[in-house]
C-alpha cells in the first residue's frame, strides 16, 4: 500500500522545458513548491524567485539535438535520474492560410514543435527511472483545425501522435506518456488583443479564457503517482470549447 501523501511530488526529479514563462513557469513554481528537484530547461533564464525557491536553470535550445543530449546529461548529474519530464517548449505559426504560407516560418515551427518533441522523447527516457511520467504540451489546435493555424495544428497533432507511440514503446518500463491539450490560455504567447481571447470567452462552455493556474494542476496530477495507470491519453483543458455550444452562442453565430 502506498502511504505517501496523495499527489505528492516531494523528492521527485523533474525536467521542464519551456519552464521560464507561461504554463511552463507556472508548472515550475508548483513543482518546486511541492518539494521536487526541478531543472528548468529553456533558452532564457526564469525569474530569480523560482531559482531562489530551488529551481535549477539549464540553458538549452530544444531544436538542437546535441544541446538536448547535453542538457539531459547535466540534469542527471545535478538531480539524479529523472522521475518526470514535462515538455512545454513550443511556438505558434504566423496565422497565414496554407496557400499563402511562408516555408521559412513553417521550418521554424516544425523545428521547435515537432523536432523539439522528437529529441525530448528520443533522448529523455535514457535518463529516467522506470515508472516515471512524460507530459507533452499539445493543443486543441491539434484536434480541431481552424483557418490560419495549419502549421501550428499540424505540429501539435504530431505531438499527440508521438505521445501515443512513446506510451506504447515505454510501457514495458512503466513509463507513462501523456499530452495536455490546452485551449487558449493567457500567456505571453497570446497578447490581450488576440482574437482567441474573445473566442474563448464566447465559445467555451465556462465562458472565459484559461489562466495559467487552470493548467498547473493538470500537470501536477499527471506528474504524480496518482496518474500511474493513465498513459497514451490527451487531456483536453479548454473550458468545454470542444464539447459544444450553448443556444445563446449559436444564436449569435446565426446572426
Amino acid at each position: 500500500m502506498n502511504t505517501s501523501a496523495p499527489f505528492s511530488l516531494h523528492g521527485k526529479s523533474i525536467f521542464i522545458t519551456g519552464g521560464s514563462s507561461g504554463i511552463g513557469l507556472g508548472t515550475s513554481y508548483r513543482c518546486v513548491q511541492e518539494g521536487a528537484r526541478v531543472i528548468i530547461a529553456d533558452i532564457q533564464a526564469p525569474p530569480q524567485s523560482v531559482l531562489d525557491a530551488g529551481g535549477i536553470f539549464i540553458e538549452v535550445d530544444v531544436t538542437d539535438r546535441d544541446k538536448v543530449i547535453d542538457a539531459f546529461r547535466q540534469a542527471e548529474t545535478s538531480i539524479g535520474k529523472l522521475d518526470v519530464i514535462i515538455h512545454n517548449a513550443g511556438k505558434p505559426g504566423n496565422g497565414k492560410h496554407l496557400t499563402d504560407s511562408d516555408e521559412e516560418v513553417l521550418d521554424s515551427v516544425v523545428n521547435l514543435n515537432l523536432y523539439g518533441t522528437y529529441y525530448i522523447l528520443k533522448y529523455g527516457p535514457a535518463h529516467m527511472r522506470d515508472g516515471g511520467s512524460i507530459i507533452n504540451t499539445a493543443s486543441v489546435a491539434g484536434l480541431q483545425q481552424n483557418e490560419g493555424f495549419f502549421d501550428y495544428s499540424a505540429t501539435k497533432a504530431a505531438i499527440i501522435s508521438m505521445t501515443k507511440t512513446a506510451a506504447v514503446e515505454l510501457g514495458a518500463r512503466g513509463i507513462r506518456c501523456n499530452a495536455v491539450a490546452p485551449g487558449p490560455v493567457k500567456t505571453p504567447m497570446l497578447p490581450p488583443g488576440h482574437i482567441l481571447n474573445a473566442l474563448a470567452k464566447n465559445l467555451s462552455a465556462l465562458g472565459r479564457i484559461a489562466e495559467i493556474d487552470d493548467l498547473v494542476g493538470v500537470y501536477h496530477f499527471l506528474a504524480s503517482d496518482q496518474s500511474r495507470y493513465i498513459t497514451g491519453h490527451t487531456l483536453v483543458v479548454d473550458g468545454g470549447r470542444l464539447a459544444g455550444f450553448r443556444t445563446e452562442v449559436l444564436g449569435r453565430l446565426a446572426g
